[in-house]
């Protein structure tokens, strides 16, 4: 997660109380969050939060969240409108619209992943593909932002992206996340695959993406990327994949750099798919 994240734009005011909208993102190793204008079509606020601790015990994950709410309050009075939180994790899963049954939720996601005693499931629609993605979260995690945001609607990562991705036509979208990357490839308006790849460095991300170019017969397609990657990685990446785009908000890169535009563009772009 990048660190020293503190923009607030001089437009921005605590008594505006009418319009603004929130976005969060919540993962095992930062929280983030940006604050939205619609009237001027621009984020007035980016911040984000490194942990204090290691977060691998649930109660503590839940402690520091707390901790970071308390700290936001004066950033977010203005705010009234239901927030929406990206949740990054692999716990999630597409199911076509078919075929879904909300008795079958946790099935779902326990076919392919271990569900904890405290993970809950949720699910959203995704018109463009006409499925549902589900995905697992914290309980104690979704009542503590419920508690201190108040009413809040809940995505993962794989939502966010398969809505962008549709608009691309052809294309192939790759979300670099913690740890592991999502990968979704769109023909003729089409979803023909969408999967999450555990990485450990640059050379397994030229290895997945290489390998499902082949599959898929998409070596030429634009490949768009967005999330946790660095400028220095995107420059290997283009010696072997030319065709790359990287995915940038246009303001926030002028300010802040495209390095940090491109982490947080799913974050910055959640409000956009209404």
């Amino acid at each position: 997660m990048q660190s020293g994240i503190d923009y607030v734009d001089k437009s921005y005011c605590l008594t505006e109380n009418k319009g603004y909208r929130l976005s969060i993102q919540v993962s095992l190793n930062g929280f983030s969050f940006c604050i939205y204008n619609p009237n001027k079509q621009k984020h007035v606020v980016l911040k984000n939060f490194l942990y204090s601790e290691n977060v691998a015990d649930l109660n503590l994950w839940v402690k520091e969240i707390d901790r970071i709410a308390e700290n936001m309050i004066n950033d977010i009075a203005a705010v009234k409108t239901p927030v929406k939180c990206l949740f990054i994790s692999r716990k999630n899963v597409l199911i076509p619209k078919s075929i879904f049954s909300t008795n079958n939720i946790r099935s779902y996601i326990s076919f392919f992943f271990q569900v904890d005693e405290f993970d809950e499931i949720h699910y959203q629609y995704i018109p463009e593909i006409e499925g549902y993605c589900c995905f697992a979260l914290p309980s104690p995690v979704v009542s503590k932002i419920i508690s201190r945001f108040g009413k809040s609607d809940f995505y993962s990562q794989s939502y966010q992206i398969i809505r962008r991705a549709k608009n691309y036509g052809v294309g192939m979208s790759v979300a670099f996340c913690d740890n592991f990357m999502d990968i979704s490839i769109f023909k003729d308006n089409k979803l023909v695959m969408n999967n999450s790849f555990e990485i450990f460095d640059i050379k397994d991300i030229i290895y997945f993406i290489s390998a499902i170019s082949v599959k898929f017969d998409v070596k030429d397609i634009p490949i768009y990327i967005s999330g946790n990657i660095s400028n220095s990685e995107i420059k290997k990446l283009k010696k072997f994949f030319p065709s790359i785009v990287q995915e940038q908000n246009r303001n926030i890169s002028l300010l802040l750099g495209s390095e940090v535009s491109t982490k947080y563009f799913n974050l910055l772009s959640l409000q956009e798919c209404e």
